[in-house]
């Protein structure tokens, strides 16, 4: 049968069944319509970061392009600023700038999810935008997850498949077995999840499939032999430049000197993927290849998808499991970073730059001068974006954001050919090794207690949590700087009049 005939199908089968179920949409749109627009005001909250409308975020679940506009999707606890039993939320853009909050897409409300509906994919199946997500059940003992899906037609309402889960277990019986990628070659469905071998050594299973629905294990595709942790998780696999891109969040990688430094790490290995034979021709899976992300505190979860115009881009979320979120005590916790484009250079070595469109949200020009060693300028904001460039590479570099109890630093060494952030306390330095061609330059976007410092042409990135109160920054190191300073605005927040045509939409259906 037509594919698209099986997915109508499934579509309509699923949505009767969840109205003659569960008709608590309209509850759960009532509450959507009752957050308040002023949660967005509260002290270290980002103005032009997608944090959730209330609650805890973290991971990107699903991030594509769907009837003109950009999709994304994140594992969202409503009821507090701590992980919870997490639902998906929902953002959405014309410009991946300006974003607006929509209802929740999926809730944990089945006998499979019951627990949490993690982490996936969003896949754009002819005219429908289908849901992948790992279905999360702890009993007293262990972890049940279970693969499921769920389907919408107008990208707005979703309903989970009838007969869900689509995969029930691990082929080895192990509990952590999560976060499907999905994507289309010729005329199958590849699906890879994160899991751990009976060894507790991390891998990476591989799935295909001609519907969609019914999906069969092809082979173990990558696997860890020791040094490369316990589990992985959030796998991501794209193809640029004639490369296979393998993003793989891994958990147990050992501290390597200034390397992995966080609890966990995201990273990317370098290969060719053969779609035929459903495995890599040239891939090694170790430390010594497994390239970090990003070098900050706060770093985690990666996703990427192609943009209307054919670049790659990447969404993460800025944060990390055990961290400190001195928010939370307002009742929210945690963002997603800004959106960034990734290239291949010549040594096969990914670069992290922010998306042209960033420019969009400049509104003011505070600072453009020359400024010397010890000299200092105010950050007039608490949400801003700096260009800095130096003179030369031959001279250290640094820049000191300074407030009351507390500073951040950013400093360059030209005789060690390495770049630092010191956000202070225990374990508070974040290094790269660095050689820029013929001046150090950098973009860095503060946004009340987030920022994200991009290096050269995104050869090195931090992403870092800070807290600062009011702020000024002191020019370090011994060569003069050339400043641009920006007023960044607001673009993110909700579309009250949208949700409420939604929940009118509901009611007559």
């Amino acid at each position: 049968m037509d594919l698209y005939l099986i997915t109508v199908a499934v579509l309509v089968i699923s949505f009767i069944w969840a109205v003659l179920a569960d008709p608590s949409d309209i509850g759960h749109i009532e509450s959507f319509l009752a957050q308040k627009n002023h949660l967005l005001r509260k002290r270290y909250r980002p103005i032009y970061h997608i944090t959730a409308p209330e609650g805890w975020i973290s991971n990107p679940t699903g991030f594509t392009f769907y009837k003109r506009q950009y999709h994304v999707f994140y594992q969202y606890h409503p009821y507090n600023g701590a992980w919870g039993h997490v639902s998906w939320g929902h953002a959405v853009s014309n410009n991946l700038i300006d974003w607006v909050h929509y209802p929740n897409a999926l809730m944990p409300r089945e006998y499979y999810d019951r627990h949490g509906c993690l982490a996936g994919s969003a896949v754009v199946n002819q005219s429908f935008l289908m849901l992948f997500y790992t279905g999360n059940v702890v009993s007293k003992n262990e972890t049940f997850q279970t693969q499921n899906v769920a389907v919408s037609g107008d990208g707005v309402l979703f309903q989970k498949y009838l007969y869900n889960p689509i995969i029930r277990q691990s082929p080895n019986g192990v509990g952590e077995f999560r976060n499907p990628k999905i994507w289309h070659f010729r005329k199958l469905w590849y699906m890879i999840l994160g899991t751990t071998s009976r060894e507790r050594y991390g891998q990476l299973l591989l799935y295909t499939s001609e519907d969609l629905f019914n999906w069969k294990l092809n082979s173990t595709l990558v696997r860890s032999y020791g040094d490369m942790g316990y589990v992985w998780e959030n796998p991501d696999l794209f193809e640029l430049d004639g490369y296979h891109v393998l993003i793989i969040s891994a958990q147990g990688i050992e501290v390597d000197g200034w390397r992995f430094r966080n609890l966990y790490q995201t990273g990317y290995i370098i290969g060719h993927f053969n779609h035929y034979k459903g495995k890599f021709d040239d891939i090694e899976v170790s430390v010594a290849t497994f390239n970090q992300l990003d070098y900050g505190h706060d770093f985690y979860a990666a996703k990427t998808m192609t943009t209307s115009d054919g670049r790659r881009i990447l969404i993460a979320w800025l944060g990390m499991w055990d961290s400190e979120f001195k928010e939370s005590s307002s009742g929210w916790a945690s963002m997603l970073t800004i959106v960034r484009e990734l290239r291949l250079n010549k040594n096969g070595m990914l670069l992290m730059t922010p998306i042209k469109e960033t420019e969009e949200l400049r509104v003011e020009l505070l600072e453009n001068a020359w400024y010397s060693p010890g000299e200092i300028f105010p950050a007039e904001s608490k949400s801003f974006e700096l260009i800095v460039n130096s003179t030369s590479i031959f001279s250290d570099v640094g820049l000191v954001f300074e407030w009351k109890l507390g500073m951040f630093t950013i400093s360059y060494s030209a005789e060690l050919q390495y770049i630092s952030i010191d956000r202070g306390g225990i374990d508070g330095i974040r290094r790269a090794y660095w050689s820029p061609v013929s001046h150090v330059s950098m973009r860095i976007f503060l946004d009340s207690s987030s920022i994200e410092v991009f290096c050269g042409d995104g050869e090195v990135v931090f992403s870092s949590r800070i807290y600062p109160k009011s702020m000024r920054v002191r020019v370090a190191g011994n060569s003069q700087l050339y400043i641009l300073q920006y007023r960044l605005r607001r673009s993110v927040g909700f579309d009250n009049d949208f949700v409420q045509r939604l929940k009118n939409f509901v009611m007559h259906t």
